[in-house]
């Protein structure tokens, strides 16, 4: 048997297992775990949160994130970073150390009323503009309990973005 043939398939698959591995973590984003259904709403710990395009400090830095408290939904994990997804739908990663499990919510569109109560007839305790943050206690069918500013009160679910799922 010729070697010089047997050293080049050899090497040949050599080559072929090291690009193999080469490509699987430069890719590591496609080896993240897909939370799918069983995605969740955390928020953000700290006002200066590196949003990354992919999971590792090395990813370059998409946004930064300045708003404490704010919502984000988690919709895949690698190892101890997470991918989020923001209330306008772009997403990138970060730390799991920079998130938070206290439940808030943002309020979306136009100016909001809490309500006393869990109805449209109930009396209005405030007026909430649009991209304020508010404390997310319960949500029951189409009404959120929130705090906001020392406030406690009600707020339709469909006037807010984050774990709004009743409960």
């Amino acid at each position: 048997m010729d070697n010089s043939i047997y050293m080049t398939k050899k090497s040949r698959l050599s080559g072929l297992a090291a690009v193999v591995l080469v490509l699987c973590f430069a890719a590591t984003p496609c080896l993240a775990q897909r939370t799918g259904a069983d995605a969740y709403y955390a928020s953000l710990r700290d006002s200066k949160t590196n949003l990354r395009s992919g999971p590792g400090a090395r990813y370059p830095v998409k946004w930064v994130l300045t708003r404490e408290m704010m919502p984000v939904k988690i919709i895949r994990e690698f190892d101890v970073w997470r991918q989020i997804e923001l209330f306008d739908g772009d997403t990138g990663w970060v730390h799991m150390n920079l998130l938070s499990g206290r439940k808030t919510a943002l309020v979306l569109e136009k100016t909001q009323e809490m309500r006393v109560k869990p109805a449209e007839d109930a009396r209005i305790i405030l007026r909430v503009e649009p991209g304020v943050i508010v404390r997310l206690d319960q949500c029951t069918k189409a009404w959120c309990s929130i705090g906001v500013s020392g406030y406690e009160g009600w707020m339709p679910a469909a006037a807010l973005w984050g774990d709004t799922a009743a409960e």
